[in-house]
């Protein structure tokens, strides 16, 4: 058995792989039934537009952030009425500081195409897989599955590629 390459993890990657363990974090130990969509901001540019925001964060210097680090912002709080991830991303409006987007979701694991090259490809029969799908309007993707128990979040680029497509045609300008 050979093991897969690695997805390729370059800067703005790793950024938004720690943005996607971030909502993934935030949404760990309780159903998320329907999408949760949340606005990616760059974490410089959010605090720069919000000098109270910096100054009660204790960030008033953010010369000094990251500029690749991103700060999610929950837009939704899993209560919509579309449980399908698509349907909820068809009428997603992202603020204008959003510099990606994200979506968290429990999705039944039959239901979807997971790429199999990452290990993904052991998925649990009647448990629901959490999934935490990330995008950046230039292109770059990143997903995190848990597949249930123990076995921690499966991570890489496009893992759910429906949802990665769709996610990052909300991100495109419109015309």
């Amino acid at each position: 058995m050979t093991t897969p390459a690695p997805d390729p993890l370059d800067a703005p990657t790793a950024a938004l792989a720690a943005a996607v363990l971030e909502v993934a974090r935030h949404v760990e130990g309780s159903p998320v039934p329907a999408p949760r969509l949340f606005a990616l901001a760059r974490s410089a540019e959010l605090l720069d537009a919000s000098p109270s925001l910096a100054a009660l964060l204790g960030a008033e210097e953010s010369g000094a952030q990251d500029p690749l680090h991103l700060t999610p912002i929950d837009l939704e709080d899993g209560t919509g009425p579309a449980a399908d991830p698509l349907a909820a991303l068809e009428t997603v409006q992202w603020p204008d500081l959003a510099a990606g987007g994200a979506l968290a979701c429990d999705l039944p694991a039959t239901a979807w195409s997971v790429r199999t090259e990452t290990g993904a490809g052991a998925l649990p029969e009647g448990r629901s897989l959490r999934v935490v799908v990330a995008a950046l309007a230039d292109g770059t993707t990143w997903s995190a599955v848990h597949r249930g128990g123990e076995d921690g979040y499966v991570l890489g680029a496009a893992l759910l590629p429906d949802i990665s497509s769709a996610l990052l045609e909300t991100l495109r300008p419109a015309d």
